[in-house]
Formats: C-alpha cells, sequence, structure tokens
C-alpha cells in the first residue's frame, strides 16, 4: 500500500462518517428546529420538493418536481380567472398570491398551519397566518385560493372542494372557516366512506353556524364544475405542478412561481422583485 492510498482511504473513512452523522440527524427528526432559521428553510425546502413528486396523480408527471423557484423569472397567469375566487385581503392590493390548493394534501394543511404530517415543522412555522398579519392586514397582499384537487392521491378531496364551493357560494364569508376545518378533520373525511365524509361536510357546517341543509343540497346536486375549472385552465395555462404552489405578483408585472409548502422569507423575496420590477 501507497502512502496515497492511506490518504485516499483516511478520506473516504471521513467522508463516511460525514455521511452516517448526516443520517443519524434525519432519522432523529428535526429536533434543530429552534436551531435556526436557516435549518428549517432547508428541511422545509427539502420536504416541499419531495411532495411536489407525490402530488402527481397517476396522469402526470412532474418534469421538474426537484428543482428550486430561483425567484426571479416571471410568469404570466393569462387564461387564469382571478375574479369571483375565495379571498382574503382588499382586492386592490398591489400584490396577489395565488394559492393552488388540494384538501387532501398534507403540505398544504401544513403551510395553513395544521399538523398533517409528523415529519415536519412547517405547522408550526405559521407562514398563513404571518403573511395574513404582516401583510394581507396591512392591504400590501390580496390571498387567492384556486382549487387543484388530486383523485389519485387522494380520492375524496375533489368531495371536499365541491363542499368548500358549495359554502363559497351559499356562506362567502364562511369559506375560509370551512376551508380551515378541512384541514383541521382531514383524517375524518379523506379516510371515510360516503356517508361518513357527508356527515363530517355537515358537522363542520352545523359547527360554524352555516345554513347546513342548502349548503348540503348544493353539495349533493353538484357536478364540482368549479374545482375542475381551476385545475383543467392551470393545465392548460401553467402546465403541471404540485401541491401547494403558488404564484406571487399581479397581471401588470406578472407572477413569480413559488413551489410547496415555503418559508415567509421566500415570499418576501418574490414580494421584492414585484416591488423592483
Amino acid at each position: 500500500m501507497t502512502d496515497s492510498e492511506g490518504i485516499t482511504l483516511e478520506l473516504n473513512a471521513k467522508q463516511i462518517g460525514l455521511i452516517s452523522l448526516a443520517i443519524g440527524l434525519v432519522l432523529g427528526g428535526f429536533g434543530g428546529f429552534a436551531a435556526g432559521t436557516v435549518t428549517v428553510s432547508n428541511q422545509v425546502q427539502q420536504v416541499s420538493a419531495d411532495q411536489t413528486g407525490q402530488n402527481q396523480d397517476s396522469n402526470s408527471a412532474n418534469a421538474d418536481s426537484n428543482s428550486e423557484d430561483s425567484g426571479t423569472e416571471l410568469v404570466s397567469l393569462e387564461g387564469i380567472d382571478l375574479e369571483g375566487e375565495p379571498s382574503i385581503g382588499e382586492s386592490d392590493a398591489p400584490i396577489k398570491v395565488v394559492e393552488y390548493n388540494e384538501f387532501g394534501c398534507p403540505f398544504c394543511a401544513e403551510w395553513n398551519g395544521f399538523d398533517a404530517s409528523a415529519r415536519t415543522p412547517i405547522d408550526k412555522m405559521d407562514i398563513a397566518g404571518s403573511l395574513k398579519k404582516q401583510y394581507i392586514d396591512t392591504g400590501e397582499v390580496e390571498l387567492i385560493s384556486k382549487d387543484y384537487p388530486v383523485p389519485g392521491l387522494h380520492p375524496n378531496g375533489p368531495e371536499a372542494h365541491k363542499a368548500a364551493n358549495c359554502v363559497y357560494e351559499h356562506e362567502q364569508s364562511s369559506y375560509f372557516d370551512f376551508h380551515d376545518q378541512l384541514f383541521e378533520r382531514r383524517d375524518s373525511w379523506m379516510q371515510s366512506g360516503d356517508g361518513n365524509m357527508e356527515e363530517t361536510f355537515r358537522n363542520i357546517s352545523n359547527d360554524l353556524g352555516l345554513d347546513t341543509e342548502t349548503v348540503m343540497q348544493c353539495y349533493e346536486n353538484s357536478d364540482n364544475a368549479e374545482a375542475d375549472e381551476d385545475k383543467n385552465n392551470a393545465l392548460q395555462n401553467l402546465g403541471r405542478f404540485g401541491t401547494p404552489t403558488f404564484f406571487v405578483g399581479n397581471t401588470e408585472k406578472g407572477f413569480v412561481k413559488i413551489t410547496g409548502a415555503q418559508p415567509l422569507s421566500r415570499f418576501e423575496q418574490a414580494f421584492e422583485t414585484i416591488r423592483n420590477e
């Protein structure tokens, strides 16, 4: 054995040690969550990249599921209707955040602050809550919600979108309360049969004090055209993507695409891009 061979073996051993340490940290969970925002951000980005691939239905294949958005390239939402959609914030806000949501998606729930995956601390970051408090309530941002059901992955998901859209049609001001409860009680309606699923929707409506009979009659008669239209228009004009996916900007300047349950700082970068255009 030569000296150079010995050096090579020593380096490989160090590399193996580092790899073993990294694997140990991953298997140990996200114990370092409180250690710093950089660590959390990196974890969120990796989880978001993973879920982008997981949220493909049986007829789709995301060609760029593991890429990170640059935050600089602007895309057009021409062909996407942003009027008459569920929204929070002022309609004349200079920046729009268009969220493509899937009620069965655990990362959509996590981004909205609901614990849906033991693997990640995203819900603890309260991203949606911080966005509302710091930017929506101040009039700078309007959040617009669009449907993107993935029945191949979450068979009952389209039913949740149908129920939510009936709430929007008849009890518009309560849409986001119902939206939040769908995430809160997702285990109930996702894993139940048709009868129990409808019972969950009915119970949510009752608990919120809505006109439940009107909402459920709408649900029973609905062909889910709103959710289908949202998704089909997205596929036609924007291509396939995972959930959640966000488009940040306005029709005059364009939109920055953000893929996955990214932290607030990622949205703030997009805000700066739009402001500087």
